[in-house]
């Protein structure tokens, strides 16, 4: 079997020779179809992060049934599907609340400490999968699972209808991000990016106008000289954070979605005690997210598609981390094929 695996900082290999995934009882075996490269892939290419040395990686997938196990109950071969890569022990106090995201044993996903779909089979627990209905293509479902990280940051946020907001990064959380702020009924949604090729993608998603992030203070003349109320920070670095404490009014929120391990240098973090601001991070999602993004692609609610910016073969998929890997890019979703 082919797949992709991480072995370590700047190491991506394309391995043929990869056993073929056995199945447990409760497991199905997917034919994958479509596997998404995700930003939390490259940090980890790209420097220490949460993976393990040698998984196959990939937690972005659509696929198809091709086996089942014995106490399989809701599944059926030649089911489309996608999953939900989370690992949840059931068993702790988050989980028996509906908060898997949340579980003791979280950060815990399917191709970061365990081995992933980036390959042309794998297995997996009947209770991660969701099937896809007729109307959702493939191409689609594999992008379920990024979807359900803006859809699940923005219901957490408690925003209002018609408050004003600021997003920082237009990568594939940032602009879903803002794509989910308009169905919540936000008022004027402002994009800070860096990347000025980005900016028109940002404002067909939603956004009612765009800027470089270290135009900051224009936003914040723009929401009555005072910010905006919300801001969804989707880099989650030291420069993002802080414009997004400066720039927040007193009494606003800010979400963090984006994450950096290496954070070291937060400039006016007095600011949130002296504003008042309330700060909560976002991590993943539960099934109820993703029961949510199916019925909202179903209905034509949303349209994700111009997000998915290329598509490439299992082979191309270590040429592509290294030219992601090299900084600005602008390619938004890179989706692998897997025939």
């Amino acid at each position: 079997m082919k797949g992709v695996s991480y072995e370590g900082v700047g190491k991506i290999v394309v391995k043929d020779d990869l056993p073929m995934p056995s199945v447990k009882p409760e497991e199905a075996l997917i034919k994958v179809k479509y596997c998404g490269i995700c930003g939390s892939d490259v940090e980890s290419f790209k420097k220490a992060g949460m993976y393990g040395s040698g998984i196959i990686i990939g937690h972005e997938i659509s696929g198809e049934i091709i086996e089942i196990g014995d106490n399989v109950k809701k599944l059926k071969i030649g089911d489309l599907i996608t999953i939900n890569p989370n690992v949840p022990c059931y068993n702790c106090y988050w989980c028996n609340q509906n908060q898997e995201n949340k579980c003791k044993f979280a950060p815990r996903a399917i191709g970061t400490l365990s081995d992933g779909a980036m390959a042309e089979f794998f297995s997996v627990n009947e209770e991660r999968i969701h099937i896809l209905p007729d109307s959702i293509s493939l191409e689609e479902g594999a992008m379920i699972e990024p979807l359900a990280v803006g859809i699940y940051a923005v219901q957490e946020s408690g925003i209002k209808i018609g408050e004003n907001v600021a997003v920082f990064g237009t990568g594939t959380i940032g602009l879903i991000t803002i794509l989910a702020l308009k169905l919540a009924g936000a008022g004027n949604i402002y994009a800070l990016e860096p990347v000025e090729s980005k900016h028109k993608i940002a404002l067909e998603m939603g956004a009612a106008k765009t800027f470089t992030p270290q135009n900051w203070k224009k936003v914040q003349k723009l929401c009555d000289k005072i910010g905006p109320t919300y801001i969804f920070d989707c880099v989650g670095i030291s420069e993002t954070i802080t414009s997004a404490i400066n720039l927040v009014r007193k009494g606003g929120h800010i979400t963090l979605i984006g994450m950096d391990p290496e954070i070291t240098d937060l400039k006016n973090f007095y600011g949130i005690a002296v504003k008042n601001v309330t700060l909560r991070g976002i991590y993943a999602y539960n099934q109820d997210t993703f029961k949510t993004v199916i019925n909202l692609l179903e209905q034509k609610r949303v349209n994700i598609k111009p997000l998915i910016t290329k598509i490439i073969k299992l082979d191309e998929v270590p040429s592509a981390f290294e030219d992601i890997a090299k900084g600005l890019h602008d390619d938004i979703k890179i989706m692998v094929k897997i025939e």
